[in-house]
């Protein structure tokens, strides 16, 4: 049902925020050009919003140089109060149509709710001012301060009947990238004849590979009975199933799941949570208790130099920590002092993480 008190008070809301944010006649004399550049880079910089870690502050501030600064202040500035006007002169028009189309205006008030979120926090951003030095980026790291223990459970038990379950259980448990688990995941049900258990294992396609860099593929595997929570899920969702593809169509939508998920969840957190806090909280779990390299490998690496940006071994719970018992990957792992070899490196040896309880510089 229509509110139509509510409506108004949304419609005159809107209008207030855009007299504040931009003075009367503030773009008559910028040129069709401009203003079509203006759109293009502002509807750019809102779509990597959406994803980035840092949210609207991070497109905007991530730039060492001012002119750039500002070029993006302005055409977010733009974009966004043209956006406004439409979804302003759209609703008038849906709420003056007899008969009103009620799926039409509420389509349209939630977008005006969402650009309305969207506006605030990049008023924030802009009365911040220029940093001076490029900000240093928001870390997933810390963002897992002060999140329960069993967050990660807490966070799939609220998606337990949505459309990204599956692709949440995968990332929590494999620590993977949102674009490989677009590429596709690979659950398998195995008997290891060589140590004559069975095993779970994730079979994953690299991102981020180059000729020296990434891992092209690599698999880590648990124990079939292992009583985590997560891989109790995982068991009921395979049901009798010996294989299971996971996949995703967009990267950007898991994401934004992911952050609705745990807005749901911790309201008055002060991170954002997205699926790279999944990654981050997988390699603190295996800084807590497995051999460096197979962090290393386990997050699609081939050098020990990146591990360091992800996860810290403090933030692992003893109770909710994830074991698995092997990370296998094409590549061996090279040292931080290390210079890049110039030949392809040959498939590495099987790592079993906890063959080697080594601590992580």
């Amino acid at each position: 049902m229509i509110d139509a008190d509510e409506m108004v008070a949304l419609i005159e809301s809107c209008r207030r925020e855009m007299q504040a944010m931009l003075p009367a006649d503030e773009f008559a004399s910028l040129s069709s050009k401009t203003r079509q550049d203006y759109r293009q880079l502002g509807r750019t910089l809102l779509q990597r919003a959406r994803y980035a870690e840092g949210g609207v502050a991070q497109v905007i501030t991530a730039t060492q140089r001012p002119t750039t600064y500002y070029k993006r202040v302005a055409a977010l500035r733009y974009c966004l109060y043209a956006d406004l006007v439409e979804q302003l002169k759209s609703l008038h028009s849906a709420l003056s149509a007899r008969p009103v189309d009620r799926l039409q205006v509420m389509a349209i008030r939630a977008q005006l709710q969402q650009q309305r979120a969207v506006l605030h926090e990049f008023d924030i951003t802009r009365q911040s001012g220029h940093p001076g030095e490029r900000r240093k980026r928001a870390s997933k790291r810390q963002a897992l301060r002060s999140l329960p223990g069993d967050w990660r459970e807490q966070l799939y038990q609220r998606a337990a009947k949505g459309k990204y379950a599956d692709a949440i259980l995968v990332a929590a448990l494999t620590g993977c990238r949102p674009e490989e688990l677009r590429r596709g995941v690979l659950i398998r049900r195995v008997d290891n004849p060589r140590s004559g258990m069975g095993e779970i294992r994730f079979e994953i396609d690299g991102a981020k590979v180059k000729a020296h860099q990434g891992q092209p593929h690599r698999l880590i595997a648990y124990g079939a009975h292992d009583p985590h929570p997560l891989l109790e899920a995982l068991r009921i969702r395979l049901a009798r199933r010996r294989e299971l593809l996971v996949y995703i169509d967009s990267p950007v939508n898991f994401t934004v799941e992911i952050r609705r998920l745990a807005r749901s969840l911790w309201p008055k957190h002060k991170h954002a949570i997205t699926a790279y806090c999944l990654r981050h909280q997988w390699a603190a779990d295996l800084k807590r208790h497995a051999a460096a390299d197979s962090v290393s490998q386990g997050l699609g690496h081939a050098s020990a130099k990146t591990r360091r940006h992800y996860g810290q071994a403090n933030q692992a719970s003893s109770r909710h920590a994830l074991h698995p018992i092997a990370i296998e990957a094409e590549r061996s792992v090279r040292p931080t002092t290390a210079k890049a070899p110039r030949h392809r490196a040959a498939s590495s040896k099987t790592v079993t993480p906890e063959e080697n309880h080594g601590g992580v510089r």
